[in-house]
């Protein structure tokens, strides 16, 4: 194309009309277009664009730009163009208003006159039809064409409604229901609004909501209050998912539903309300009110129309039913969950709950702690929708309260299998992440959270939460793995930071405010725990947390018994304690008070002792410092002290010092002989993880006779074996004294040297929730050596039981065999042990 076209507006738009009258429509239209670009404000450009697009068929664009035009400014030509395409996009109504206005402005040839024919009986009046054809008549008398038309309105206008519906139903019965629809909106084309309701009523029937309600809308164009399109159009409306609309257009015509319909849709809409308020996170999700605004919402509905329904009797009790269902899921939401298991078991005595009314009612046994029934329901659910997530992930909470550890790995494993990591999608675009999976895996890793397998839970999580860093449940999986790994500054740091990308996460939030407590930064702990529960009252996470705050500000009393042989002693004895500690008081203080005996047999006769004892105890966030003072009647008496701290130094070491002021540990022999003994002590910690640890320490007692003994201590433990209810740890030890005066009233080597392996099989008998039944047996093996006597073999046996039978009280018991040897002569004792703890 030469230059001077390519840049002159008005030879653009000649050559496009030129081209656009030869046919060749899309060349003139990119002409059109190129001197519209260039000369924006001539408006006869684009009166030309409209004309050419409606004839290249192109109705919706010949539409926008004809409104970009102004019908009043647009020349005649242009307006019958348009009018043209709106006809043929089915808008009758506008159609026949722009035929008129094209006429009185000049554009009066034949087919402008044919097409307001058109256009009326479109709109279904035959008779304003028909008068425009008599005009086409008048102005070309004998015109083929006009007869032509004239046949085809009649043809449209006279079609059997209910032979059409018919035709339509066979098609679908052949074809299926996809070409009957085609069939329809074709024959839906031009029909009057009468001819429109069997064709929306065939298209309900064969499940083509959206389809009945394009063919009610279009009908509805033309004559907008036909009632019986109305009605059409709301049951296509409720079908489609939006019954709040159904219900507005029965508002808006009165009595186009039956009362029965109208509780069908009403109560599919206050369902809606429902899972809206499940779904859709509140932007205030802190403030309760909130955050259940829409749940609130729904059960207000809920409760009005079952006031409104019941009076009706056996007429209504359908609906009823169906809204008490509904309720569930509102109840649920809304942490009611003893009115959840209250509703649910009372509709289950009418009729078998439906599948969508049993998960909720599964997840408020599981909540209220009856997983075996909670297992029952979600597994009815699963049978009607084997695929759901969220009723798998039921069971396997459900499975896992109950310590079905091989079953809840099964499900966790399917989940693994079965959810994709991408979703597949139409067309071109790549696959898309499917986001389901993570909770999937997560599976997984809570299996081995609960069953303390925390290494491979960790080796699970590590590398997930490192790829999807915004994803705040994995970060706060990962955050209470290390947590329970005994790594709380570790774990503190990646609830925190992950809390600068979503402040809200409800997981981290609770994971912050747990690891805070357990590092004992009581007042940012209590802030943030008294927070949580203002804010989720109804999380049962957050009580727990809560929980664990009023069981640390009790009081609590302790108390143990050991009889038998002990290390320093030749002779066994019984030694009894009990200590009473106050509550918190300014968060870190504690005071306590106890008492202790002890009694024997002894080389000089036997001996009873008392201690009483009184202290206080600071708790900071590295630091617990211990001390108080003791008085000891029998024996020795007198007065004593004590003072022992804790500094924690990292997630990994800690050292421990003591010293003591008639140190508790003298022998009862010593004491017999009025023979007193202070202590120090000094330790060093290593924990590695959950799995590994060592310690050393040593310890210098001063009797009174001028006897200095050294004690040393060195310790490995390992897990070798981490099953969820079986635990064995070994640990090598070694434990050594020497004493500057052998002999004596007491046992009291020169030096001696202990060396051996404990194995320690711990067994979870039972467990449920707080209460729980550990037994253990612990077995030791190894050699003493003690100078002037040589080396001689160690055995030791003991078994423990431990029952926890609340969160505020415990207690243990058991009893042991050991054989050693004291200044050469082999000592056979058996031994008893027995403590409990009560917080009130």
């Amino acid at each position: 194309m030469g230059g001077a076209l390519a840049q002159d507006p008005a030879a653009l738009r000649e050559a496009g009309v030129v081209a656009a009258r030869a046919g060749r429509l899309d060349e003139g239209i990119a002409l059109l277009e190129r001197a519209r670009t260039a000369a924006p404000a001539d408006r006869g450009t684009l009166a030309d664009l409209v004309v050419v697009l409606s004839w290249a068929g192109r109705d919706r664009e010949a539409l926008a730009r004809f409104a970009t035009l102004g019908e009043a400014n647009a020349p005649a030509y242009a307006v019958a163009a348009a009018a043209v395409s709106a006809r043929r996009s089915g808008q009758a109504a506008r159609a026949a208003a722009l035929y008129r206005r094209a006429i009185a402005a000049g554009e009066t040839g034949l087919e402008t006159r044919l097409g307001l024919a058109l256009a009326e009986a479109a709109r279904g009046d035959a008779a304003a039809a028909r008068a425009a054809l008599a005009e086409a008549e008048a102005a070309a008398p004998g015109s083929p064409r006009i007869r032509q038309v004239a046949a085809e309105i009649e043809r449209a206008t006279r079609p059997d409604p209910a032979a059409t519906a018919a035709r339509v139903r066979a098609t679908a019965g052949t074809e299926g229901a996809a070409r009957a629809a085609d069939q329809a909106l074709a024959a839906a084309q031009g029909a009057s609004p009468d001819a429109l309701v069997p064709l929306a009523d065939t298209l309900m029937d064969l499940r083509r909501p959206f389809d009945a309600l394009l063919v009610a809308q279009r009908g509805l164009r033309a004559a907008p209050g036909n009632r019986d399109l109305r009605r059409r159009e709301a049951l296509a409306l409720a079908a489609i998912g939006a019954p709040e609309l159904a219900l507005v257009r029965n508002a808006a015509t009165p009595g186009i539903l039956t009362p029965a319909e109208e509780r069908r849709i009403r109560s599919a809409a206050t369902a809606f309300l429902v899972r809206w308020g499940g779904q859709v996170e509140s932007p205030t999700p802190r403030d309760p009110a909130a955050r259940h605004a829409r749940t609130d919402a729904a059960l207000a509905a809920l409760d009005a129309a079952i006031a409104a329904w019941t009076p009706l009797g056996p007429e209504a009790a359908g609906a009823v039913r169906n809204a008490r269902l509904d309720r569930l899921a509102a109840l649920r939401a809304r942490g009611r969950m003893e009115e959840v298991v209250a509703e649910a078991e009372a509709l289950g005595r009418d009729a078998p709950l439906p599948a969508y009314a049993r998960e909720p009612y599964a997840d408020a046994l599981l909540e209220l702690r009856r997983p075996e029934d909670a297992e029952a329901e979600y597994r009815a659910v699963l049978e009607a929708d084997p695929g759901a997530l969220e009723p798998t992930l039921g069971l396997f909470y459900a499975l896992s309260e109950q310590r079905r550890w091989r079953d809840a790995r099964e499900v966790a494993d399917r989940l693994a299998r079965d959810v994709p990591t991408y979703r597949p999608v139409r067309g071109p675009e790549p696959p898309a992440e499917e986001y389901d999976r993570i909770e999937a895996v997560r599976a997984g890793i809570l299996w081995r959270m609960w069953g303390d397998d925390l290494a491979g839970a960790e080796a699970e999580a590590d590398p997930l939460a490192a790829n999807a860093a915004m994803n705040a449940s994995l970060r706060a999986t990962r955050g209470d793995i290390w947590r329970l790994r005994g790594w709380h500054d570790r774990a503190l740091e990646e609830y925190e930071t992950a809390l600068t990308n979503e402040a809200n996460a409800l997981d981290l939030r609770i994971g912050r405010a747990t690891a805070l407590f357990e590092r004992r930064r009581w007042a940012e702990a209590r802030e943030a725990i008294g927070t949580l529960a203002r804010e989720y009252p109804e999380n049962d996470a957050v009580r727990r947390l809560a929980r664990r705050l009023e069981v640390h500000d009790m009081r609590e009393f302790e108390a143990s018994v050991r009889g038998g042989l002990e290390r320093g002693s030749s002779d066994p004895e019984l030694d009894v304690t009990a200590r009473l500690w106050s509550a918190p008081i300014a968060e870190n203080w504690r005071v306590f008070s106890g008492a202790r005996l002890r009694t024997g047999e002894t080389n000089g006769g036997s001996l009873t002792t008392y201690r009483l004892l009184a202290g206080v105890e600071w708790r900071g966030s590295d630091l617990v410092v211990t001390g108080g003072a003791s008085i000891d009647r029998e024996g020795v008496n007198r007065g004593g002290a004590f003072l022992s701290a804790a500094w924690r130094l990292s997630d990994h070491w800690s050292i421990e010092a003591l010293g003591e002021i008639s140190a508790g540990d003298t022998p009862l022999a010593a004491l017999r002989a009025g023979i007193y003994a202070d202590a120090a002590q000094l330790g060093l910690a290593w924990r590695i993880s959950d799995l590994r640890e060592a310690a050393v320490s040593a310890r210098v007692v001063q009797f009174s006779d001028d006897n200095t003994r050294l004690i040393g201590f060195a310790r490995v433990q390992e897990r070798v074996m981490n099953l969820p209810d079986w635990k064995l740890d070994l640990q090598p030890y070694a434990y050594g004294t020497r004493n500057s005066q052998a002999g004596g009233p007491y046992f009291n080597p020169e030096s001696d040297l202990e060396v051996g392996v404990t194995a320690a099989l711990t067994w979870i008998a039972w467990r449920r929730y707080e209460r729980d039944l550990r037994v253990r047996l612990i077995g030791t093996g190894g050699g003493y050596w003690q100078e002037g006597f040589g080396w001689s073999p160690l055995f030791a046996l003991r078994w423990e039981n431990e029952h926890r039978v609340s969160d505020t009280f415990s207690v243990s018991y058991g009893a042991g065999w050991v054989r050693r040897d004291y200044d050469g002569v082999t000592e056979d004792a058996g031994s008893v042990t027995g403590a409990l703890r009560w917080r009130f």
